[in-house]
């Protein structure tokens, strides 16, 4: 059968609307599993969370301290796989049939397989020396000033993590390769298995069953870690052998090391992963500076970022979805639909999180009975500060959808540099110097902390858009 009649027999598998309301239903399309998986990747964290809490504050608080260092090389591990997101759409993009296996052309095939190639390259590079950097945990926490006995259970804690780090960025990349093939849902039926499996070891680990002691707080590590390995080996299954995968040969050649190749790819991802270290390292360093008030702030900090986290899930699956979607267009040479599609995210993040907003501003107390026993007296005191913190976290709502959802349009155009420029200044420039200020020369204290971050999300949200309004509007006038 000639070329010509084999694509005779497919249409077209990119197309790209030419109204708001077709780019809407195409981007939830895509959206919505993307949406489900990290909501589902949340909930392991929060089955941790939630199984920890019953071993009271103090577990809750260690827990906090050590994720927050965990999550900062893993945050700049997950910004540099993320850079294989905008290429593999791109590349698409530029190819009338880069969707479909059967019609794409040679080239097209083996250039998605490169750069699938380098990114797995990249993020295992990433995690070595982000591991050595763990594994002196306790010292950093004492000179940080955190307690010190908090200290110690947090750095054994993410001694327990530490094998799980390489194989959370290995799924990073397997998944942003579903998700710009449009075919996100073997990576959230993996999320889901993932949820179970997690939950179930906690169970085991943390308070001790089928013959095992009781581990508590290192108990739950150790149970992350071996979750985390077993998923990352269902996904690679899933990579080697699914449809939309398999015609790319994907793992064909992966043990070569193409030093100028995974050079390219670390020099387009290490401005995202800088982006999202500033903006985790802040949100980390904000949990320090609780941290300093004692145990109960800290706790309460820990299930208000818990629940922002959680319901940031929604915008950031929806973001995920408009980095392909502007990568499309912008591959094909698109910029009207590129503008478009932009828009779209941040029109949908923004309803989802005018609604998270509501919620959290009418029921924070309730919201954080949810994660302690009230009849605790200790744990009374730390649902208050959690009352307290998730009252200002539903004002930022707004301006962290709307950040994430223009950061996130920038990268669909190979946007890096500048977007890491705004991340730096905005919270560390503004937003941290701001948590300082009014958490320590006012009486505010973890109030005023959270205060900084929100003034910190605004002033992104409002450069980060500003930029993606400019970049769009240049594209088309030319």
């Amino acid at each position: 059968m000639t070329v010509e009649a084999v694509q005779a027999d497919h249409r077209p598998a990119l197309q790209l609307p030419k109204t708001f309301a077709g780019e809407i239903g195409a981007t939830l399309k895509l959206a919505w599993p993307l949406v489900l998986t990290q909501i589902a990747s949340m909930a392991i964290g929060t089955t941790d969370v939630l199984m920890l809490g019953r071993l009271g504050p103090d577990a809750l608080a260690a827990a906090a301290l050590g994720l927050s260092l965990f999550y900062m090389p893993m945050m700049f591990g997950f910004g540099l796989s993320s850079a294989l997101s905008p290429q593999l759409a791109q590349a698409i993009g530029a190819d009338p049939h880069g969707l479909d296996p059967a019609c794409r052309r040679p080239d097209t095939s083996n250039e998605l397989r490169a750069h699938l190639r380098s990114a797995l390259w990249a993020v295992v590079l990433a995690a070595l020396p982000a591991m050595v950097l763990l594994m002196f945990a306790k010292p950093i926490f004492g000179l940080l000033g955190q307690d010190a006995v908090l200290s110690a259970t947090a750095a054994s804690y993410v001694a327990a993590l530490l094998p799980a780090l390489p194989f959370m960025l290995l799924i990073g990349v397997m998944r942003n390769t579903f998700s710009a093939l449009s075919r996100p849902r073997p990576a959230l039926v993996i999320t889901l298995g993932w949820i179970g499996v997690n939950a179930l070891l906690n169970w085991i680990f943390i308070f001790g069953h089928f013959g095992l002691p009781a581990m508590g707080v290192v108990g739950s590590g150790i149970a992350t870690s071996c979750a985390t390995l077993l998923s990352a080996g269902a996904l690679a299954l899933c990579v080697a052998f699914h449809p939309a995968t398999r015609p790319l040969r994907p793992f064909q050649g992966v043990l070569r090391f193409e030093s100028r190749r995974v050079w390219r790819f670390v020099t387009l991802g290490f401005p995202i992963g800088l982006t999202l270290f500033f903006e985790g390292a802040v949100f980390n360093a904000a949990l320090w500076l609780v941290g300093l008030f004692g145990p109960a702030p800290l706790a309460g900090h820990q299930i208000a970022i818990n629940v922002a986290s959680l319901t940031f899930q929604v915008p950031l699956g929806v973001a995920f979805a408009t980095t392909v979607r502007v990568g499309y267009a912008a591959g094909a040479k698109d910029w009207p639909a590129a503008r478009r599609s932009g828009h779209v995210g941040m029109i949908v993040t923004f309803g989802f999180m005018a609604i998270t907003a509501f919620v959290m501003w009418t029921w924070p107390y309730e919201i954080a009975g949810l994660y302690l026993d009230l009849g605790d007296p200790k744990a009374v005191v730390a649902a208050g500060f959690a009352a307290q913190y998730l009252a200002i976290a539903a004002i930022f709502q707004l301006a962290d959808g709307q950040q994430v959802a223009a950061a996130f349009a920038l990268r669909g155009l190979k946007d890096m540099s500048i977007p890491a420029w705004i991340a730096g200044v905005s919270y560390w420039i503004v937003g941290f110097p701001v948590c300082v200020a009014l958490g320590f020369w006012t009486s505010l204290e973890g109030q005023g902390v959270w205060a900084g971050l929100a003034l910190a999300l605004v002033v992104a949200a409002a450069l980060m858009s500003w930029r993606f309004e400019h970049l769009t509007r240049h594209h088309r006038r030319a």
